[in-house]
């Protein structure tokens, strides 16, 4: 773990930044969620005990997708904050960086929404739950995964050096943040959070209902209503 003594960004902002950014995320998802239940309310045909179940499960993992947005935000975000304490903040390079977060969102969500789509015309008979938050979620959740355990494997691989992951993340620009940032363990803290954002949505989606004999959310309900056993 890195501790730079020279650093040029205050302790504080990256912690502030990423708190700031998971509670917007659950806040917004919250909000949308709410808003959009009170539209689609008897839109899927579910079971009581599908429907309870659904209800309690469905909470965690849209905490899971809020929480591994805003980590994935924050990573693609945090360059361009050191960058502005290095040499200055700026209108263009404050609206560079929510053009990168963007960007970045858009093509997860754009690349979930193309894998739903071709995984419904490969099984038809499912009905693939199609949600702005889940969609985007979703997406933020497998890319986000895919650096965080690219950053792991790198980081644990090098003799010892933690930041190896940071560098392989980033490339030139991540071994300057190593040099701005006083630590680099507030990065690891967003790896984590992704990687644990999917396994809890995983878990909510798939493995419970499966428990508790009902249907994985992320398969929606067959037209067919059914009871527990």
């Amino acid at each position: 773990m890195v501790h730079n003594a020279g650093a040029v960004v205050p302790g504080y902002v990256p912690l502030t930044l990423l708190v700031a950014l998971e509670a917007s995320a659950i806040i917004g998802f919250g909000f949308i969620h709410s808003r959009r239940r009170a539209t689609v309310r008897n839109e899927l045909e579910l079971c009581a005990h599908c429907s309870r179940l659904h209800k309690r499960t469905n909470a965690f993992a849209l905490v899971a997708d809020a929480a591994a947005v805003a980590a994935l935000a924050f990573l693609v975000a945090l360059p361009f904050v050191a960058a502005g304490f290095e040499s200055g903040f700026s209108l263009s390079s404050t609206l560079l960086a929510g053009s990168a977060v963007a960007a970045v969102m858009a093509v997860a969500a754009e690349g979930n929404f193309l894998a739903r789509a071709a995984a419904a015309r490969i099984w038809p008979r499912f009905d693939w739950h199609v949600e702005p938050t889940r969609i985007l979620g979703g997406g933020a959740r497998y890319v986000g995964i895919i650096l965080a355990l690219y950053m792991f494997r790198a980081g644990y691989s090098g003799a010892g050096a933690v930041d190896l992951g940071l560098s392989s993340l980033f490339g030139d620009v991540g071994r300057r943040l190593a040099l701005d940032l006083p630590s680099t363990s507030i990065i690891w803290v967003a790896a984590a959070i992704l990687v644990i954002a999917q396994i809890v949505a995983l878990m909510s989606r798939w493995l419970v209902p499966l428990v508790f004999n009902s249907q994985p959310m992320t398969l929606v309900v067959r037209r067919e209503p059914h009871e527990a056993r």
